[in-house]
């Protein structure tokens, strides 16, 4: 039975689909594939992935198949316009002052195209053409970011209370699963304005930071009343409403690192609300293995589980993936000079062992350690093209350059292993033809972490494991998943630096943990890895 009419057979049966599998295997084509069918049969779908590009990609697919004219790219209006306005005033000072041209106000003919730049040039405004469709067309195509703001989850909402038979499909699930976070940085000036005009938890902020330099960032008010909070807002930034308004029954908290007080939330109320509002949906992921699937017990609906274990022998037969089992970079070691060496020298074997053309990738798991090791190696020079990227808004330009030069030579890009580049940007042929992650990417412990452990714990599942282990096992599937293009024509290799990855390895899918080997650093070191 082909995977489309499986999982669709199931659908029928179950109110929740999990589908994992390994990154490349198609589950975005599924996707569509699923909704043609839910449509053909008198339905509504409402598709979610994770950024503008990756929801693009999908309008791709549905014209692929003959579905487009029947589906709207519900995206925010800075995403959709060219100008990326970020709101109807400043949409409105671009078309008075002459800058945007639109003119027309009347769609003539199904829309067929998934660029949003032929809408405009002919005359259209791509963001309101697509919302006004998103109420008429039996498809909606959207992103993660309407989930987490009110406004737009409220606009989605109000689309499937219409609906008489709608299924959700979130693609990149595993980043939404464990709760949605959101944050907001409040400078001290902001603070003692705030205060000034009366705001108690504004004085109460102020004097709990007061000559207080925090080694890491540290909560320093947890408990407090939103309406509190409202209490002399006049000066109040609108985001910081917006965010409590929208989180803030389940976990938020105010924390300082020394330079900011941040409000930080965490929910899960979005995702079950719109889970419970479908009537049935299907979730796709190529990071949470069998061991994660608990996370779904937090959703009321029963879920069914399917994962797609096993890569095709042509795969399987072109990827190593060596796991260093006596290191660990921990966050008291790895600063230390005789660890930032270990690097260096993995780092340099790990070129010289690879073939003459193709793109190299070095993961650090944070910026601060890569600011370090470059600081201390800068420039990197090992005789190949060298990128370090640390700014995610630069990813595109480093990106781009970075496939260029290695589809002609040997290629290193260095950089965060939570970057854009670890995850959604496809590697074609060589242009990635090795990775190294250097430290199990756990998030950095700190206060505000044990409190969203303790409040999954509340929520009868493992709170440890969704906290740390969850988010690092889905970093590392996403990292090494970007192999597997074109895997069945070269041979490609994965480099996991730390010996908790070894440790670890049954929380990870069963795809990846078939094609580890476990190697001392000595070994490693005088490896012929490509051999």
């Amino acid at each position: 039975m082909d995977i489309t009419d499986y999982v669709y057979s199931i659908l029928r049966e179950k109110d929740i689909v999990l589908l994992n599998a390994y990154p490349g295997f198609g589950k975005s084509r599924i996707a569509v594939a699923v909704a043609k069918r839910w449509v053909d049969d008198g339905g509504q779908v409402l598709i979610i992935t994770r950024s503008r590009a990756e929801a693009l990609q999908l309008c791709e697919f549905a014209r692929q198949v003959g579905i487009r004219d029947r589906a709207s790219l519900f995206l925010g209006r800075e995403l959709m316009c060219p100008f990326s306005a970020r709101n109807s005033k400043q949409c409105l000072l671009y078309r008075l002052s002459g800058k945007c041209r639109v003119w027309k106000t009347e769609v003539t003919a199904p829309i067929m195209t998934c660029n949003p730049l032929d809408l405009f040039n002919d005359g259209l405004c791509p963001y309101e053409v697509n919302e006004a469709l998103a109420h008429q067309l039996p498809i909606v195509i959207s992103t993660h970011a309407y989930l987490s703001s009110p406004e737009l989850y409220g606009k989605v909402m109000s689309i499937i209370n219409t609906w008489d038979k709608p299924l959700v499909i979130i693609d990149e699930f595993h980043n939404v699963a464990a709760g949605l976070e959101e944050s907001i940085g409040i400078n001290l000036d902001e603070l003692r304005q705030w205060a000034l005009h009366g705001n108690d938890i504004a004085s109460k902020l102020l004097d709990r930071v007061s000559n207080y330099v925090p080694q890491r960032e540290v909560v320093v008010l947890r408990r407090f009343d939103i309406d509190d909070l409202l209490k002399g807002s006049e000066l109040i930034n609108d985001k910081v409403i917006e965010i409590l308004t929208h989180f803030g029954n389940d976990l938020c908290a105010f924390t300082y690192d020394g330079k900011l007080v941040r409000l930080r939330c965490l929910s899960l109320k979005p995702i079950h609300d719109l889970i419970m509002k479908s009537q049935k949906a299907l979730l796709l992921t190529a990071s949470i293995s069998k061991r994660f699937s608990y996370i779904m017990s937090i959703y009321s609906k029963p879920s069914y589980y399917v994962a797609v274990d096993s890569l095709p022998m042509e795969y399987r037969e072109n990827l190593t993936i060596i796991s260093i089992v006596d290191v660990e970079f921990t966050h008291r070691n790895r600063l230390l000079r005789e660890y930032l060496e270990i690097v260096n020298r993995s780092i340099k074997a790990f070129i010289d062992s690879s073939p003459p053309t193709g793109g190299l990738a070095i993961f650090f798991p944070s910026i601060e350690y890569l600011s370090t090791y470059v600081s201390k190696y800068a420039p990197p020079v090992w005789g190949v093209p060298t990128f370090v990227l640390r700014d995610s808004s630069e990813a595109v330009n480093a990106i781009g350059a970075f496939k260029e030069n290695a589809r002609v030579t040997k290629s290193l890009i260095i950089t965060y292993a939570q970057n854009p580049i670890g995850e959604g940007v496809n590697f074609l042929e060589q242009e990635l033809v090795g990775v190294m992650i250097i430290g199990f990417p756990l998030p950095q412990y700190s206060q505000w972490s044990f409190l969203k452990s303790r409040y999954y714990g509340r929520l009868g599942i493992n709170g440890f494991t969704t906290t740390y282990l969850f988010p690092a096992v889905s970093t590392t599937t996403q990292i090494i998943g970007r192999l597997l293009r074109d895997l069945d024509r070269h041979r490609k290799v994965a480099v996991l630096l730390d010996g908790r990855f070894y440790r670890y390895r049954r929380y990870m899918p069963k795809w990846l943990v078939s094609r580890m080997k476990p190697l001392r650093l000595s070994q490693f070191l005088n490896a012929s890895l490509w051999k």
